[in-house]
């Protein structure tokens, strides 16, 4: 167990989140050239709030299950009087797809965001050989990257060109391919400094204007609005923090015995863990789930374990 999150919580999962379908995690109507923007952190990145993740994962449950094991898990749907045995933090970017003039895509990140996901690492107690990897790339603030294997994207045997705009040259570091095979990318990773990163997460999102048509006309009725999708293929990580649902199952259901027995025999031990890694692996996140969007494949890792995105 790390030191760094002893106390109320008993045990804790570092969870990738990637997208297989185009995600739109909406923050509300925006006021600028979107009308619909996606989340974002306060930095700028793409983000998924712990409020939407949690919510999805919720559903998820209560559609699989049923409202007793969701409530229990997750806390109930209005005020209460226990807490949710499971805390989650906002899902932040690590990794994201962005179009290259030569190989049609690759995958980009920065020293910023690795280093957030080192914390969390360190957080997990962790992969400590890969913490020692990041830490190479922190100083990284030249218009230049690192790539694990240039020649699938150079256009005159040093430049690579990511969505049209950046031209930056680029040295092959056998780290990189390290972190590549970590995350399980098909295609080449690049590190770039943290601005040239921020301003292709941008430009790498893809943006959609839409209608709604009368069907009887054939007219439009309403629009046209714009909307943001995270693309598929993109990471993102999140932390799950749990403690035993023990006293809130006999809180909860203290003259029902029965119904403890139930749930009891749902959740392994009393341990929220159990049931999550064994049953969350596909999960629809955020608006549009009928039209395809959303849809991403959760990977928990616990203590001790070495990291690898399925």
């Amino acid at each position: 167990m790390s030191v760094m999150w002893k106390g109320y919580y008993e045990d804790v999962d570092l969870v990738f989140i990637k997208t297989i379908t185009n995600l739109h995690v909406g923050s509300g109507k925006g006021g600028e050239a979107v009308d619909l923007p996606i989340q974002r952190d306060s930095f700028g990145f793409p983000v998924i709030y712990s409020s939407s993740l949690k919510g999805a994962i919720k559903s998820y449950i209560y559609r699989k299950y049923n409202r007793d094991i969701a409530e229990v898990l997750l806390g109930p749907d209005e005020a209460g009087d226990f807490a949710s045995p499971i805390s989650i933090t906002d899902a932040y970017l690590l990794v994201f797809p962005a179009r290259s003039l030569k190989g049609v895509y690759c995958y980009l990140t920065c020293p910023f965001l690795l280093k957030r996901f080192k914390e969390y690492l360190e957080i997990v107690g962790i992969e400590r050989e890969l913490q020692q990897i990041i830490e190479k790339f922190e100083d990284l603030k030249e218009n230049k990257g690192f790539c694990n294997d240039p020649s699938q994207l150079t256009i005159d045997g040093n430049n690579i060109l990511i969505n049209e705009e950046l031209l930056i040259p680029v040295e092959k570091d056998n780290n990189v391919e390290n972190l590549r095979k970590r995350f399980n990318l098909d295609k080449e990773l690049v590190i770039i400094n943290d601005d040239d990163c921020l301003e292709q997460a941008t430009r790498s999102l893809i943006r959609l204007t839409r209608v709604k048509l009368n069907r009887s006309a054939k007219t439009v009725e309403s629009g046209p609005w714009t909307e943001e999708y995270i693309p598929s293929k993109t990471l993102f990580f999140s932390a799950v923090f749990y403690s035993s649902i023990e006293k809130i199952v006999k809180k909860k259901y203290k003259d029902n015995e029965q119904k403890q027995k139930e749930i009891n025999s749902r959740i392994k031990d009393g341990k929220p863990e159990n049931f999550l890694r064994e049953n969350l692996n596909l999960l629809i996140i955020g608006g549009h789930e009928t039209i395809g969007s959303g849809l991403v494949k959760v990977t928990f890792l616990s203590e001790g374990q070495q990291m690898g995105v399925k």
